[in-house]
């Protein structure tokens, strides 16, 4: 009768050690894997807000009008304000537009915990309210946070005697008895710089003095 030979205890030990080196490669490579695809999906979802918010502030800006309301001295003064970090002016508001109606929306670029936050203020056009008074109890609401950089630009010409000379760009529109010809919102967040936002603006001859 012929012996049957078993695995020495080296052998089974040895086999032990390169079944668990095995283990331990194949959890590494799936952990890789899993964290590539929570990136990629990271990334996909950033882009895809990146988008919605891009679509909703150039529908939003693109739909500024031509509008008065009461100045800090009791003047009517064109609803048109801006600088660099904070922008008013009149529009039919997007999400309520089934409501119909002109708002007064003021957007403001402030200082968060995680960079820059673009904020928006908005409250119904009153013409006989001035900006601080339609907007004494309205709550900000936030639109987009995370921001490295952002700002806005106007272009046009900022005084009546300059009006057949080039437009310029500047980095604030207040106090105007006109309104520029074009608004440039810049976007960054830490991966990367948005395509700047050009927008067309109305102008007072568009409508009449």
């Amino acid at each position: 009768m012929r012996r049957q030979h078993g695995f020495t205890l080296l052998e089974m030990l040895i086999a032990f050690s390169l079944v668990s080196l095995l283990f331990l490669a194949l959890f590494a490579a799936f952990n890789t894997i899993g964290r590539s695809w929570d990136a990629a999906d990271t990334r996909i979802n950033k882009t895809e807000d990146m988008r919605l918010i891009s679509d909703f502030l150039r529908r939003q800006l693109g739909q500024a009008m031509v509008v008065r309301i009461k100045g800090e001295k009791e003047e009517s003064i064109y609803a048109f304000a801006g600088t660099s970090s904070s922008l008013r002016y009149a529009a039919p508001l997007q999400p309520l537009q089934h409501q119909g109606g002109v708002f007064l929306i003021e957007l403001n670029i402030v200082s968060s915990g995680r960079g820059k936050s673009l904020e928006m203020l908005y409250a119904p056009y009153r013409p006989e309210l001035t900006w601080d008074e339609a907007f004494k109890d309205a709550e900000p609401v936030l639109v987009f946070d995370g921001l490295k950089e952002a700002a806005f630009e106007y272009f046009g010409v900022d005084e009546l005697e300059k009006v057949d000379e080039d437009p310029e760009w500047f980095s604030d529109w207040e106090d105007k008895l006109f309104y520029p010809h074009m608004l440039k919102l810049t976007l960054a967040d830490g991966e990367r710089a948005w395509p700047d936002m050009l927008i067309d603006l109305p102008q007072v001859s568009d409508y009449g003095k």
